[in-house]
C-alpha cells in the first residue's frame, strides 16, 4: 500500500532571507570560454560552453541570508509504501531530502540533519544534502531555495503519487518531475517532463544531484573506461580509469580537491552510476537513455574541502554527489526544438553487490560487476516497460494541490488569454489565479492597464 501525506518538519535551519533588491546582470556573452585538454575528445567539445554564460534576471539573489541556526518548520511531503520512504520539501525547490530504505533500514541519501545556506547557487542561496532537481541553466537552480508547486495524482495502478512543478521565468518554460512508489516497490521513480512552448528552439539544462554519505571506503562505479575532470585551475582535462596517472578518482578520500568528473559513458550503454561501501552496499541511480550524463564531485580530502561539509551540514558531515544530466557536462546547454517535448524516468534504491568484486582494482573488472548486480536488481528492459507505465500518469491532472509556489506560471497564462494567444501549457500543470500576489501585481496592472502602476 502507497500512502501520500503531509507532514510537518522540525530543523535547524538558517533563514534564507529576503532578496535583494538590485538586479544582477548576465555575462558579457551568452557563451562561457572553458580551457580544454587537447585529450578531450571532439565529439566532447561541440557544446562545451554554449548558452552557458552567467544570467540570473529576471531573479533577484538571496544574498541576504542568516547565519545563526535555528529551530524551523517546513512542510514536508511524504511518499511510503511497505519498502521505502520518501521525504520532499516543496518550499525548498521540491528537494528530495530523504529516501529511507525501511527493508534495509538503512537512509540511502546524505539526510542532512540542519539546513545550512551558503552561496553556491545561481541566486547564491543553496544548501546541502538530498536530491536537488537543477533545470534550465547551469548551476544549482533558481528555485533550489524557493518554494515549487506541489500536488497529489494518481499512480499507474492507482495508487497516490507526488507531482512537483513549475514555470522557469527565464527561458520561460514548463518542468514537471512526478515521483511514484508503487505498493510493494523496492525502487522510487522520477518521471520527468520538459516542455518547450516556443515555436524556437532553447538552449535546455538538466542534472539530478544526489548527495550520498561518504565513507571511508565508497566507490563511485560508472560505465565508462574515461572521464572528464574539470576544476577551476585546469578547466577540463582526460581522465583514464583503466589506466590511472595520478590516484583512482573513483575513491572520492583519495581526492585532494574539490573536482567535477564526468564519466564518458558510450552511445547505447545503459546509462547509471552508484555508489557503494566497503561491503558493497549504497544507492544506485539510473534512467532510460535521454539522461545521459553521469558525474561524481566531491569536496576533497584537504582541510577546505572537509570544512565546507562541516559548515554545511554540521561537525562529521562527509559525502560525495552523483549526478545525471542531459549532457556530457555541466559546461554546457543542449538544443531544445520549438514545441518539443522531452521525458525520461529515473529509478532509485539499494544495491548490493560481491564488495571484492566491486573493488577490485581492475576498474573495467569493477563496474561491470556493478552492473551486473544492478541488471539483476532491476534490468533496463524493465526501466522501459516502467518508463510507458508511467506515461498516462504524466498527463493526469491533478487531484489535490497540496503546495503553492509562484504566480509567474498563473501570469503567463493570464498573459496568453489577453493577447488571444493559444495557451501552449500542460492543463495538468495548474497555475492557479490565487498564486498570484505582489510580485506579480505591478505586471499583471501593464498587461491590464497598458501602463505599469
Amino acid at each position: 500500500m502507497t500512502e501520500l501525506r503531509c507532514e510537518t518538519l522540525r530543523i535547524p535551519a538558517t533563514d534564507v532571507g529576503p532578496e535583494n533588491p538590485l538586479p544582477d546582470f548576465r555575462s558579457p556573452s551568452a557563451d562561457r570560454e572553458v580551457r580544454v585538454d587537447p585529450r578531450v575528445p571532439e565529439e566532447d567539445r561541440r557544446y562545451l560552453g554554449w548558452r552557458s554564460g552567467y544570467r540570473v534576471l529576471p531573479h533577484r539573489l538571496q544574498d541576504k541570508h542568516g547565519a545563526e541556526l535555528r529551530d524551523t518548520e517546513f512542510t514536508a511531503l511524504v511518499l511510503e509504501n511497505e519498502r521505502l520512504r520518501a521525504t520532499v520539501l516543496p518550499a525548498m525547490g521540491g528537494r528530495l531530502t530523504s529516501l529511507y530504505d525501511k527493508a534495509a533500514g538503512r537512509e540511502l541519501l546524505e539526510n542532512n540533519p540542519i539546513i545550512r545556506i551558503g552561496n553556491l547557487a545561481l541566486r547564491r542561496a543553496w544548501f546541502s544534502g538530498g536530491v536537488e532537481w537543477n533545470s534550465g541553466q547551469p548551476g544549482h537552480h533558481y528555485l533550489t531555495c524557493s518554494p515549487v508547486f506541489a500536488a497529489r495524482i494518481k499512480g499507474s495502478r492507482g495508487e497516490p503519487a507526488l507531482r512537483i512543478y513549475e514555470w522557469d521565468r527565464t527561458k520561460r518554460y514548463p518542468w514537471q518531475v512526478d515521483l511514484h512508489l508503487p505498493p510493494g516497490s523496492d525502487f522510487l521513480y522520477a518521471r520527468v517532463r520538459l516542455l518547450n512552448p516556443h515555436a524556437d528552439e532553447i538552449p535546455m539544462y538538466w542534472w539530478t544531484n544526489i548527495a550520498v554519505p561518504e565513507t571511508e571506503n565508497t566507490r563511485v562505479l560508472a560505465p565508462a573506461g574515461q572521464a572528464i575532470r574539470f576544476d577551476l585551475k585546469l578547466g577540463f582535462t582526460f581522465v583514464d580509469f583503466e589506466n590511472p596517472e595520478d590516484v583512482d578518482h573513483s575513491y572520492a578520500v583519495r581526492i585532494a580537491g574539490s573536482k567535477d568528473i564526468f564519466f564518458r559513458v558510450p552511445p547505447g550503454q545503459w546509462p547509471w552510476i552508484a555508489a557503494l561501501d566497503g561491503g558493497g552496499r549504497g544507492l544506485f541511480q539510473t534512467s532510460t537513455p535521454r539522461l545521459r550524463g553521469r558525474k561524481l564531485f566531491v569536496w576533497g580530502n584537504h582541510q577546505g574541502g572537509r570544512r565546507w561539509q562541516e559548515f554545511l551540514g554540521g561537525p562529521g558531515s562527509a559525502y560525495v554527489e552523483i549526478q545525471a544530466g542531459l549532457t556530457r557536462t555541466q559546461t554546457e546547454t543542449t538544443p531544445m526544438p520549438g514545441g518539443a517535448e522531452w521525458t525520461w524516468t529515473e529509478v532509485f534504491g539499494l544495491l548490493e553487490a560481491d564488495p571484492s568484486a566491486v573493488h577490485t582494482e581492475h576498474w573495467n573488472d569493477a563496474w561491470r560487476a556493478a552492473e551486473e548486480a544492478l541488471r539483476g536488481t532491476i534490468p533496463p528492459e524493465r526501466i522501459d516497460e516502467v518508463d510507458r507505465q508511467l506515461a498516462g500518469a504524466t498527463a493526469e491532472p491533478p487531484q489535490e494541490l497540496l503546495f503553492s509556489g509562484s504566480g509567474w506560471g498563473a501570469l503567463e497564462r493570464r498573459r496568453l488569454a489577453v493577447r488571444g494567444e493559444a495557451d501552449p501549457l500542460p492543463g495538468e500543470l495548474v497555475f492557479p489565479p490565487e498564486s498570484m500576489g505582489a510580485e506579480q501585481q505591478p505586471w499583471l496592472t501593464l498587461l491590464e492597464d497598458g501602463a505599469l502602476p
